[in-house]
């Protein structure tokens, strides 16, 4: 076989998400080395997805394929093992666009394609979320199950449980997981990504907060932030914090009752600064609340059981020696 036609192979495993490591290893060598040109890659990639029945995805589902294709692609980059020679950064961003086209469907714009298409296997996403002050369970087709707490979103894909065990994860949420050696769970939140194969652990990461945490309850986590930058194994009791704001990581071992003291209704500060306690307060309570003053340096630790807005303000107020004042729903803290 020649390198066209192991390209034109591969493609149609890739496009049907049938890539082994290896056979994605020589298709990322075989773009780099330019052993083909963009006309091959097209006619392959065209009558690769010609030959599926297509369903139409709406712009979050392209977007989360999107950032996978980048993902891939910044992952690829930093292994040296996949290639021996620098590559051209005009190549590195033909081969992202590329990809981005294959996972996000259908623009093949050297060719002159304009078909708006997606395979098949890429099919309707379920969406799951609550609100500002609003906690949900789910239980996912495979039995897992996810407590999703305040002002957070979940996704997954309608073939959930099929091929993959894959969730997408906006804001914070405890996961009960169903074993499943043959088919491991992954939870993509940000630059974070989670797997496992059965355990119990929580995970949070706000789009709008630099800092990210993973905790486990029982059995081993892997935790991989950005591409490859960090990589490790958590165990029970154990927990990873990342601020992307300093770069600060910290690996601690913590009681995780303490983590997922939220599940059962209480309002936690974990070191927390105050302008991330307002923040914090903001997703527990539908109102507006503004700080005024940010030059305490104070920074907040407990959990408040009964957890009325007016209770935490006073007990917020007392450790930075500020005060708040409420007009019509509205709470400003100077």
């Amino acid at each position: 076989m020649n390198d066209e036609e192991l390209t034109r192979d591969l493609v149609v495993k890739y496009i049907n998400r049938s890539c082994t490591e290896d056979e994605l290893r020589t298709l990322f060598s075989l773009l780099e080395k330019n052993s083909i040109s963009l006309a091959e890659w097209d006619a392959a990639t065209q009558k690769a997805w010609n030959d599926e029945p297509v369903e139409t995805l709406d712009a979050d589902t392209c977007g989360i394929y999107r950032d996978k294709a980048m993902r891939l692609i910044g992952k690829h980059k930093k292994n040296a093992g996949f290639h021996k020679r620098a590559v051209p950064p005009r190549r590195i961003a033909a081969i992202a666009a590329s990809l981005a086209i294959l996972i996000t469907g259908g623009y093949f714009v050297t060719s002159g394609i304009m078909e708006n298409r997606l395979e098949k296997q890429l099919a309707t996403y379920e969406h799951v979320g609550t609100d500002a002050g609003q906690m949900r369970e789910v239980t996912l087709p495979d039995g897992t199950e996810v407590t999703l707490n305040v002002a957070s979103s979940l996704k997954y894909n309608a073939r959930y449980g099929k091929d993959a065990r894959e969730v997408w994860l906006d804001g914070e949420a405890y996961f009960d997981v169903k074993s499943d050696a043959g088919c491991p769970f992954s939870i993509h939140s940000g630059q974070l990504d989670v797997n496992v194969t059965g355990t119990s652990f929580n995970v949070c990461s706000y789009p709008d907060d630099p800092r990210a945490s993973v905790t486990v309850k029982s059995g081993r986590v892997g935790v991989v932030y950005g591409s490859d930058d960090i990589r490790m194994t958590l165990r029970q009791d154990e927990e990873i914090v990342i601020n992307t704001d300093d770069s600060y990581v910290s690996r601690n071992a913590v009681p995780a009752k303490d983590a997922l003291a939220w599940i059962k209704g209480c309002l936690v500060f974990r070191q927390n600064t105050l302008s991330e306690a307002i923040r914090i307060l903001r997703r527990y309570y539908p109102c507006d609340i503004e700080l005024r003053d940010s030059t305490s340096r104070v920074r907040l630790s407990g959990t408040h059981d009964n957890k009325s807005l007016e209770s935490v303000l006073e007990s917020i107020c007392f450790s930075a020696g500020l005060q708040y004042t409420e007009n019509d729903g509205r709470y400003i803290i100077y």
